[in-house]
């Protein structure tokens, strides 16, 4: 089979779907990232969600035992804020947290593989017999290193895949298959000797070699169960999940060209959220509101942890009613011990006193050490 024509013809279509950019490879095993994955996972980082098996990451052929090539698909996620959030953010108006542009709209996960079902679909259509297996990010495979080896981009210094046209403001997918596809070749770096991302991080969590402590980053930090330790919250901000500071200073990010995909349409609302709001959600409230969304799969304790979190960092009193609540009557330990931490860095007296009755009663040693500490910052 002409298998150069077949190729072309596969990523004109693919613009036809909704993929933005698409690149080939071959489905040798990456073998040179495996040190690292094996020290990362070794290494067990507190707020690293789980990459699964190293080995299946590198390796193609173990999604396919007859994997012949992989192709990497791009599809861009809305890079510039909404027009609406100067109006959300209103000064006068209550206090809200900020979720990161690729956590709005519809789970990019849904979004990325139904355009590769689609192009699945399309392939078999014109190889019948084709093997092929979708990966989309949360599957085992090193999606960014197999986008660098199909030429869509390169390994940015904030250790994402960086496109020259789009910039890192990109959802990747995968589609491995045992048809032996001309592979494209990649590109070169283009971030030189740049390091604003570097520069921008408020935790520190990259270096100049694209090295990322997934321990200080705030992406990793938002999505955790566990309650961040003193010094973390406070450079947490107003965020709510999510985190998009370094991209927000690459260079390339800042004259990417902008894609509208509609699945992507977020209500500002949700992009913004009023604290207060998040604070007194019910697990049935939080899907309906945000269910379809990226972040659904971590459930309602991190979105509601980190607005505690944001309203301690923006001193909102106007949420002080509803950490009172949450200090004497939430079942959920980290909420408790992030409301007490929150209510001393507001100083609010209704929440000192919530704090001093707290006291005779918690049980939970970690939540009444954050109480103590509470207090004794008012003091």
């Amino acid at each position: 089979m002409d298998w150069v024509s077949i190729k072309d013809e596969i990523k004109n279509y693919a613009r036809i779907i909704g993929i933005d950019k698409i690149g080939f490879t071959d489905a040798r095993p990456l073998s040179e990232h495996l040190p690292l994955l094996i020290r990362r996972k070794e290494a067990g980082h507190a707020y690293a969600v789980n990459e699964g098996d190293p080995h299946k990451r590198v390796d193609p052929s173990k999604h396919i035992p007859d994997a012949k090539s992989v192709i990497s698909a791009a599809v861009v996620y809305p890079w510039q804020e909404t027009s609406q959030e100067p109006a959300a953010q209103s000064v006068s108006g209550p206090a809200r947290g900020r979720i990161s542009l690729i956590s709005r709209g519809t789970d990019y996960h849904v979004v990325v593989r139904d355009k590769l079902e689609k192009l699945r679909e399309h392939i078999m259509s014109v190889v019948p017999k084709a093997q092929t297996v979708i990966t989309v990010d949360n599957e085992e495979i090193l999606e960014k290193a197999i986008a660098v080896k199909a030429g869509l981009g390169w390994f940015g210094r904030n250790t994402l895949l960086v496109t020259p046209e789009y910039g890192s403001w990109v959802c990747l997918g995968e589609l491995i298959t045992d048809l032996p596809f001309p592979p494209d070749q990649p590109l070169g770096s283009g971030c030189g000797s740049c390091r604003r991302c570097v520069d921008s991080c408020p935790t520190g969590a990259l270096d100049e070699d694209k090295n990322l402590n997934p321990d200080r980053c705030l992406a990793g930090i938002t999505q955790s169960k566990c309650l961040p330790p003193p010094g973390i919250r406070e450079l947490m901000g107003k965020t709510l999940y999510g985190c998009d500071i370094c991209q927000q200073a690459c260079p390339y990010n800042a004259k990417a060209k902008a894609v509208g995909h509609r699945e992507f349409t977020c209500n500002p609302e949700n992009a913004f959220p009023v604290l207060a709001e998040i604070l007194d959600m019910t697990n049935t409230a939080y899907k309906k509101r945000f269910g379809l969304t990226s972040g659904a799969w971590r459930g309602r304790t991190p979105l509601q942890r980190n607005a505690v979190i944001a309203a301690a960092n923006l001193k909102d009193a106007g949420t002080v009613p509803a950490l009172v609540k949450i200090l004497c009557s939430d079942s959920r330990v980290v909420m408790r011990g992030a409301a007490a931490w929150a209510l001393g860095e507001i100083g609010a007296l209704a929440g000192i006193q919530a704090l001093e009755k707290a006291l005779k009663t918690e049980k939970d040693p970690q939540v009444m050490a954050e109480i103590e500490n509470g207090l004794k910052r008012r003091q």
